[in-house]
């Protein structure tokens, strides 16, 4: 999911790595997706949240955050990452949701 830069160069606090300024369109705001998707090889969707971040709100997914999502309902919820990220516990959910081998 594609949300609102985090330090867009017209931000207090830019990042040093990327020059993005904060989209001011949905379209922008696309493009920018699509330049990401493709300068980083991704082969996975990518869904790109509105100008009014209506999912990062819902799922309060700044700065990041991974979810596994499960007949349309949150199966687990992990922390606020990067720093809260728990690799261990997210592949632990994911390992419980498999079907028992017999």
């Amino acid at each position: 999911m594609y949300i609102r830069e985090a330090h867009p160069t017209d931000s207090a606090r830019p990042a040093r790595h990327v020059e993005i300024e904060q989209p001011k369109t949905y379209l922008r705001r696309q493009e920018v997706a699509i330049t990401c998707s493709v300068n980083l090889n991704l082969t996975i969707p990518m869904l790109v949240d509105d100008l009014n971040d209506t999912i990062s709100r819902t799922f309060d997914a700044m700065p990041d955050r991974l979810y596994i999502i499960r007949d349309g309902k949150i199966a687990y919820k992990g922390g606020h990452g990067p720093r809260g990220f728990d690799v261990a516990e997210l592949e632990s959910a994911l390992v419980r949701m498999l079907p028992k081998q017999r």
